[in-house]
């Protein structure tokens, strides 16, 4: 993948995610909701198969707002 095209699904999953939990998490402040998928799709920086990070973030990011621990 070329370095734009990286950017490019960086911001859709961001986007995507951030949205999903923001609906699902209504009384979370959703600046909180995208400074929380931020931090844990970073976490994945690393990964070499990133088939899989949109699902990982998403269910990883959930957990942390739902203990609070954001």
């Amino acid at each position: 993948m070329a370095p734009s095209d990286d950017a490019s699904e960086e911001t859709r999953v961001l986007t995507h995610v951030s949205d999903r939990l923001t609906s699902r998490f209504p009384d979370v402040p959703a600046q909180r909701v995208t400074d929380v998928v931020v931090s844990t799709y970073h976490q994945f920086d690393g990964a070499r198969i990133r088939d899989f990070v949109e699902i990982l973030v998403e269910r990883d990011a959930a957990d942390r707002l739902v203990r609070g621990s954001a």
